[in-house]
C-alpha cells in the first residue's frame, strides 16, 4: 500500500462521494476507485458499501480509515517536525473556531497573520464544538479556537482569554434601570436566545434561573447569531447575554449594556490542539496576535506563558 491510496481512503471517507473525494485530491474519479480498489484487493477486505444516500465504510472499513488516518498524522508530523528544525513556517494551518467567536476574533488574527507567514496558507472555518473536536482526532484540522474546558485527554487546551459575560438589556425591560445585574434578576419571560447547537446558549441558560428559560410568548425565534439576538433587544423589548468582545465599541456608551455583580460569570476561551501538534513556534504566534488585540482584562491566568506539554 501506498501513502497516496491512504490519502484517497481518507476523502472518501470524509467526503462520502467518489466524485467530491476525487476533486478534493485533484485526480479523476476513475484513478480515485482504482487506487482504492487496489488497497480492497491487498488487505482482502472489502472497506466501503454503497448506499442510497451514497457511500458508507464497512465496520473493518471504519477501522482501517482509523488507523490510515494516525499514519497521515504522523507523516505530517514528520514533515512539520523537518520544517521547524529548518526554522520554516510553511505549508498550511486549518483553524476551526465556533460561531460565537469568529465574528470577533477573527478579524484580529488573521491578516497579521498570512503577513508574517507568506509561505503559510490559512484555512478557518466556523464549526460547532463537537465537529471541531472530532476533527481535531481526525486531523481534518489543525487548530480549534473555543470554548474550554473539554476535558478530552487527546487534545491540549492554551487558555487564552476569560470573557465576562454581559446583559443586553431592551430600554423597556426592568432590568434597564439597574447599573448592574446578578443571575437571581433573570427571572423574566423575554430571554432572547441561540439556537440549539451552541455551546454558548447552554452557558446562558447555566447562568439564568430556570424560569428565564421558560418562554411565555406566542411566539420563538432562537437565533444562530450574537448580532441578531442584540438587534432584536434593540427593536424589541427583552434581554440577551452577549460576551464581551462582541460589545466592546459600545463598552461605556451604551446604557443597554450590564454588567454582572462580582464575580462576573465568564467564558473560558482557548486554543485546542491534538497532543501530537509539533508546531509550538506557529501556536505562539497565533496566540500572542491575538492577546495583543484584545484588552489586558480579558487574558486568562497565565496566558502569555511559554507553550509546553512535552
Amino acid at each position: 500500500m501506498t501513502l497516496q491510496q491512504l490519502e484517497y481512503l481518507v476523502a472518501l471517507d470524509t467526503h462520502r462521494q467518489f466524485v467530491l473525494a476525487a476533486e478534493k485530491c485533484f485526480v479523476s474519479q476513475p484513478t480515485l476507485s482504482m487506487q482504492v480498489q487496489k488497497l480492497e484487493d491487498e488487505l482482502g477486505v472489502l472497506l466501503f458499501h454503497r448506499t442510497k444516500g451514497g457511500i458508507e465504510p464497512t465496520a473493518i472499513g471504519a477501522k482501517v480509515v482509523q488507523h490510515a488516518r494516525e499514519v497521515l498524522r504522523s507523516v505530517k508530523q514528520l514533515k512539520e517536525t523537518v520544517q521547524l528544525e529548518k526554522g520554516e513556517l510553511v505549508g498550511e494551518l486549518r483553524l476551526g473556531i465556533i460561531p460565537t467567536l469568529a465574528q470577533y476574533i477573527v478579524p484580529l488574527f488573521l491578516l497579521e497573520l498570512v503577513e508574517r507567514h507568506p509561505q503559510l496558507r490559512v484555512q478557518v472555518e466556523e464549526l460547532q464544538t463537537e465537529q471541531i473536536v472530532q476533527r481535531l482526532k481526525d486531523n481534518r484540522l489543525d487548530v480549534g479556537l473555543l470554548v474550554t474546558p473539554l476535558e478530552d485527554r487527546a487534545l491540549h487546551e492554551i487558555p487564552l482569554l476569560e470573557e465576562p459575560f454581559l446583559a443586553y438589556v431592551s430600554e423597556g425591560h426592568p432590568l434597564y434601570k439597574q447599573a448592574t445585574v446578578q443571575p437571581a434578576d433573570l427571572e423574566a419571560h423575554e430571554l432572547w436566545l441561540l439556537q440549539q447547537g451552541h455551546c454558548f446558549r447552554h452557558q446562558v441558560l447555566n447562568i439564568c434561573t430556570p424560569a428565564a428559560a421558560a418562554h411565555n410568548r406566542p411566539f420563538t425565534y432562537e437565533s444562530g447569531s450574537i448580532e441578531t439576538l442584540k438587534q432584536l433587544v434593540r427593536l424589541n423589548r427583552g434581554y440577551t447575554l452577549v460576551p464581551e468582545l462582541s460589545v466592546l465599541d459600545e463598552l461605556g456608551d451604551n446604557p443597554m449594556i450590564k454588567r454582572f455583580e462580582a464575580p462576573e460569570p465568564v467564558r473560558e476561551v482557548s486554543l485546542v490542539v491534538h497532543h501530537s501538534f509539533v508546531r509550538l513556534p506557529l501556536l505562539t504566534t497565533l496566540r500572542d496576535i491575538i492577546l495583543n488585540r484584545v484588552p489586558e482584562r480579558l487574558r486568562a491566568q497565565g496566558a502569555g506563558n511559554k507553550i509546553k506539554w512535552k
